[in-house]
């Protein structure tokens, strides 16, 4: 006999979720005796020669393409969306630009945010706690910028690397015009030479070049796409170089120079500092991974800092006093 006031719904759900659950914990299991005995009896057999070498995490990623390519359809009928998609133009590598489609980053938002609702109701559930709209809005807004942290976190790790290999890229250059290479030719040997996104953008310029653009117009897009304060420093003394001219090697040794000296500033300075930067980064995301994890476990847990004007009250204050954390931190570890 179920206790008074459960809810029979709920508890039919919950009894649906965790045979679910029961039965996909047990199809993983078979699964991976199967996989481990195939290898045992493997050895002693010949393979087929057509053979479906496909995972089962290869599987689920061609089920989330097809899911999201079919979402992308869907939202391209909107005109809303279709220009809500062009902000992710930026993210997309130009020389990609045909194959990706920016909508399949609204479509990635749009299944994420489905994803995390379906893990709120879940915990709801599991837990007997009602679920409220507000409780469904939240979760879906939260899963939809998820991505975009994702995003902005991965264009921020492709421009550290572009600096930091960017003295390679100049003293390749350099030893390419002591030899008496041009231009062109030191910027194939750099995209021959390097990896990484470094070998990316030069590749680009090589190829702008092979079409017919002029030196300064090629470094000024390639100082726009990666948006660095070295890259933009090389591009004016060269359009300086090419109208006034002069000796270009003496040019870049001494960029050379200034930028070996300015990277072997910046690592000490980041030596000095890593402690009070990790320091920094931990408390700056403590706060969300904490209400989050809170907000998972107990939704109903942060309700009285939205339905009472107390609440509400409490959140401008923490807003204003974190805002003024970080402002006052930053200023305190910036360093010029």
């Amino acid at each position: 006999m179920l206790p008074e006031g459960y809810n029979v719904s709920l508890f039919i759900i919950q009894i649906i979720l965790i045979v679910a659950l029961l039965g996909i914990v047990i199809w993983l299991l078979r699964l991976t005796k199967a996989i481990r005995i195939e290898k045992r009896i493997g050895r002693y057999t010949i393979d087929a020669i057509v053979e479906d070498d496909m995972s089962f995490f290869d599987h689920v990623h061609l089920y989330y393409e097809k899911t999201r390519n079919q979402l992308t359809k869907l939202l391209r009928r909107s005109s809303l969306m279709v220009r809500y998609s062009k902000h992710y133009e930026k993210y997309i590598d130009p020389s990609r630009r045909l194959r990706e489609d920016p909508m399949h980053y609204v479509s990635t938002k749009v299944l994420t945010g489905v994803l995390v609702l379906f893990i709120v109701i879940l915990s709801d559930v599991m837990q007997y706690h009602s679920i409220t709209l507000l409780q469904v809005i939240y979760s879906l807004l939260i899963g939809f910028y998820i991505p975009d942290l994702y995003l902005i976190s991965m264009r921020q790790y492709r421009k550290r690397q572009v600096e930091n290999d960017l003295l390679k890229a100049i003293i390749i250059m350099n030893n390419a015009f002591k030899s008496g290479r041009s231009t062109m030719q030191a910027i194939e040997i750099v995209a021959h030479e390097l990896d990484g996104p470094i070998k990316d953008e030069f590749q680009k310029m090589y190829i702008d070049l092979t079409y017919g653009l002029s030196l300064e117009t090629v470094f000024q897009r390639f100082s726009k796409r990666v948006n660095v304060e070295e890259v933009k420093y090389i591009t004016t003394s060269l359009i300086i170089l090419n109208r006034t001219g002069g000796n270009i090697v003496k040019v870049f040794s001494s960029i050379e120079r200034s930028f070996f000296n300015r990277k072997k500033l910046q690592q000490e300075l980041k030596s000095l500092t890593a402690s009070s930067r990790l320091i920094f980064g931990v408390l700056i995301c403590m706060p969300f991974l904490l209400f989050l994890v809170i907000y998972i476990l107990n939704p109903s847990y942060f309700m009285p800092l939205i339905t009472t004007p107390l609440g509400w009250m409490v959140l401008l204050v923490i807003a204003v006093l974190y805002v003024s954390y970080i402002l006052i931190v930053r200023h305190i570890m910036k360093l010029e």
